[in-house]
């Protein structure tokens, strides 16, 4: 498969990646999600560019574009500045803006920003909706534990990528190939952590951030359509009535066999709703209505944090598990890791990768 060629733009001194492909058409902004680039709408550009104009970048900090200095407490701001940033550089005025799971958010901010700037949105299984999130993400955010889980390595990253979707063979060794290559850039995983740790903690995503988001939704009167995975083990597709309550102007499409990546396990369905939304987005708001079959109740519970757990365990480990093992085993790698990385910023790390390695 031909990849679109790697262009870079200054942007308040950071480089930027971006892919940009398709000389006509309406135009389409893709956002990725935390730990992702450019290279994850691959099947997107197979397709969408022979009749729209589509651009993508890597957010700042992440695949091959430049790393900020911090991310301040506004992180979603300058995330959102930088799409527009790059928007602007392409030549693009209006667009419509699609996000994935905290490129989500990012086209949710854009949107109460920039509103003369959407055509419409797309957002797939996006942040910003419930501060629920996946665990090991929760975990991640601990200092310490965070450095252990997210070391890079091949087997790791084929791991958290096949977690993203319900069907493990949709992801193919490319993929992991190229995703562990991002991993292994400078600076990589302290930017992957430390623009997790702005929003969440092992309570989950920032209750305060979502309240202002939400808000915001109010005012984005642009077509919104919202795709989620029913199999998804990031975010919760409960949240998905959060969207529907908040937005005025939105429907909901969800896929039963998908996880979290839509666009990546069933690319060919993605891409045709996203040109016929684009074609004609009340119509195919209203027919959400009637495809969207999931009964999404804003009092649904999520399954216990234990039961979530204990089914990704091997049968023997999980009858074992109880919410107390599991939070005196959560309490012991955190005091571990805790210790691992105190040690290893204060010099003992390098003989440890040596005897590692």
């Amino acid at each position: 498969m031909r990849l679109p060629v790697d262009r870079y733009v200054e942007i308040e001194h950071l480089r930027l990646r971006y892919w940009l492909e398709g000389d006509s058409g309406p135009n389409l902004v893709l956002i990725h999600g935390i730990g992702g680039a450019v290279d994850v709408w691959r099947k997107q550009f197979e397709w969408l560019p022979r009749t729209h104009c589509v651009l993508a970048l890597d957010l700042p900090g992440c695949g091959r574009s430049a790393i900020p200095p911090e991310y301040p407490p506004d992180t979603l701001r300058m995330l959102a500045a930088a799409v527009r940033a790059v928007m602007q550089a392409a030549g693009m005025s209006q667009a419509t803006i699609v996000g994935s799971s905290l490129g989500g958010a990012v086209a949710i901010e854009f949107a109460m920003r920039w509103p003369e700037m959407v055509a419409s949105l797309v957002l797939i299984g996006p942040a910003g909706m419930t501060h629920q999130v996946a665990w090991p993400l929760r975990l991640m955010s601990i200092r310490g534990v965070g450095e252990l889980l997210t070391s890079p390595d091949r087997t790791r990253t084929g791991h958290a990528i096949r977690g993203c979707v319900a069907d493990p063979t949709t992801v193919t060794e490319e993929d992991i190939d190229r995703a562990f290559e991002m991993a292994q850039l400078p600076g990589a995983q302290d930017a992957f952590l430390c623009l997790l740790r702005t929003y969440a903690s092992v309570r989950g995503l920032n209750r305060s951030e979502l309240r202002r988001l939400q808000a915001g939704m109010r005012a984005i009167h642009a077509p919104t359509l919202v795709i989620w995975g029913e199999q998804d083990q990031i975010l919760p597709i409960a949240g998905a009535q959060t969207a529907l309550e908040h937005f005025p102007n939105a429907g909901l499409l969800v896929r039963p066999k998908s996880g979290h990546l839509v666009f990546v396990e069933e690319p060919e369905w993605f891409n045709k709703i996203v040109a016929d939304f684009v074609r004609a987005p009340e119509s195919v708001l209203n027919s959400s209505l009637v495809e969207s079959r999931y009964p999404v109740d804003a009092h649904q519970q999520p399954a216990k944090r234990t039961d979530r757990i204990r089914s990704a365990l091997p049968a023997p480990i999980a009858r074992q598990l109880t919410t107390r093992t599991l939070g005196m085993a959560v309490v012991g790698l955190a005091l571990f890791a805790g210790v691992r990385f105190i040690w290893q910023q204060n010099g003992g790390g390098s003989a440890l990768v040596h005897d590692e390695g």
